[in-house]
């Protein structure tokens, strides 16, 4: 049932709780296996989850909850329980869990906007670089959804994936952030060790980033302008001079480009094991830095359901596609589209900033806003 809104009321912090009823009424949340899932909400005015352990049997007892009940955030777990509802996990009976991926973007530095898009790029580059191209996951196995904030899940949709032992999500996280990865992986070994072609993925493409890098910045500097690049890289003071010498020297540059690393490292490992924890670091300024281990290992970890609201931001949980990482102004037009753009008068008690791709200001008093504005900036008030 769509609940008809009144276009005399003027919504505060103190009546925000109808501006959600309204919200659920619009809308429809739906959880796979729904009647498999342990779900948590929390109370009006609260944060975090305390009514736990709740069971419904179809998406439409949950909607029909959520339109009499006002709850402020709305969560499922990744786990499928044969009892959802027993209070004691062992007591559940777990028999598979969802394989996450959380990246968040409270890791990434920037205004909202530029962390946004950042948090898409990382994701895509999850995406491409291992779950497909390293672990053969297909596309149409993937879903990926904005948490309503700062952050990004990705789920493996495959049975096999979600029965896997906490000891294999474990060495498959630490082969994506970097702790376990081998310098063979990031530079195979052919007569020597190679650096990977432009079209490579997963980490002998941000192996051969890497290089490239190194090369761009070294080009067409003196020997003790390379010196002093070597170093703020991270190369030790004792290989300094002679990496130095050898990036000063063309054929050696033109080699490295072509695939023949050992032209630069030699045949020792000093170089190349070097080489390898830059690597590592540089990919841990970036996807590597902001994966959240635990969502992926956690089998008791409870995530907001697409459709619901993020108490702190207002928008709401969204699965969003794999083009939208690529045009992260998408995902704001599917807030609009989700939670509507009809007008609302709202009386904000102070001023409030709501970021969306733009950022909108609005002083304390009354405004009369698109309906996304309007929960936006009433939740960030309720909520901060």
């Amino acid at each position: 049932m769509i609940r008809m809104v009144d276009t005399n009321t003027i919504y505060t912090t103190e009546n925000l709780d109808k501006l959600y009823l309204e919200y659920y009424g619009r809308t429809n949340l739906s959880i796979p296996s729904i009647q498999r899932r342990e779900l948590a909400f929390s109370y009006w005015r609260k944060l975090n989850p305390q009514d736990r352990h709740r069971y419904f049997e179809t998406d439409n007892q949950l909607n029909d909850f959520l339109r009499k009940v006002p709850r402020s955030a709305v969560f499922a777990s990744s786990a499928y329980y044969l009892d959802p509802m027993a209070r004691e996990f062992p007591k559940k009976d777990l028999k598979k869990f969802d394989l996450i991926f959380d990246i968040d973007g409270d890791a990434i530095e920037g205004e909202y906007f530029e962390m946004i898009g950042e948090m898409c790029k990382h994701g895509k580059n999850l995406i491409d670089d291992f779950l497909v191209a390293d672990f053969g996951i297909s596309l149409d196995d993937i879903r990926i959804e904005f948490s309503g904030k700062k952050g990004l899940h990705v789920t493996v949709l495959t049975d096999k994936h979600k029965k896997l032992s906490k000891e294999a999500r474990r060495q498959l996280f630490d082969y994506i952030e970097g702790s376990k990865v081998d310098k063979a992986v990031l530079f195979p070994e052919r007569k020597g060790h190679i650096v990977a072609m432009p079209n490579a993925k997963g980490w002998k493409k941000y192996a051969r980033k890497t290089v490239e890098t190194l090369l761009r910045d070294t080009e067409g500097k003196s020997k003790e302008e390379v010196k002093e690049i070597v170093l703020a890289w991270g190369f030790p003071k004792v290989r300094a001079k002679k990496i130095s010498d050898l990036l000063t020297q063309p054929k050696i540059r033109q080699a490295v480009l072509e695939g023949r690393l050992s032209a630069f490292t030699g045949k020792g490992d000093k170089t190349l094991n070097d080489l390898m924890r830059i690597v590592v670091r540089q990919h841990n300024l970036g996807l590597g830095g902001c994966l959240d281990r635990k969502p992926t290992i956690d089998q008791h970890r409870i995530f907001r359901v697409p459709n619901s609201i993020h108490p702190k931001s207002g928008f709401p949980c969204l699965e969003i596609s794999y083009e939208d990482l690529s045009n992260p102004a998408a995902i704001f037009d599917k807030v609009r589209k989700t939670v509507g753009t009809d007008l609302v008068t709202v009386a904000l008690s102070e001023p409030v900033v709501v970021e969306t791709e733009t950022t909108h200001r609005f002083e304390r008093g009354e405004h009369t806003l698109p309906r996304y504005l309007a929960i936006a900036s009433l939740s960030k008030i309720c909520y901060k």
